[in-house]
């Protein structure tokens, strides 16, 4: 769910992804005043859309090099700033990373 918020008169509601994909342009004012609206949990989103990529990069380059080649390619790449995704996501999955 993305939450929604009017700058202006502080409204708050939430939508589903699907329905910002489909009408966004709607979700762009109030409906009430005509106030910009502000997505209060846009980091939580962020995060979440991160960690899907990661996990599914992760699962292709297993596929792809196996997994001492998907290890390999993550620790080749430290100096990434997404790295810290990578590596969680390897240790839960129960691979030791450097």
């Amino acid at each position: 769910m993305v939450k929604l918020k009017c700058k202006h008169c502080k409204y708050e509601y939430a939508i589903t992804e699907a329905e910002i994909i489909e009408d966004g342009i709607l979700h762009k004012y109030c409906f009430l005043c005509g106030g910009e609206i502000e997505i209060l949990n846009l980091n939580e989103i962020i995060k979440k859309d991160l960690y899907k990529r990661a996990e599914e990069y992760i699962t292709k380059w297993t596929a792809e090099f196996g997994l001492e080649g998907c290890i390999e390619l993550v620790e080749r790449n430290k100096n990434q700033a997404c790295y810290r995704i990578y590596k969680e996501i390897l240790e839960k999955r129960g691979f030791k990373i450097k």
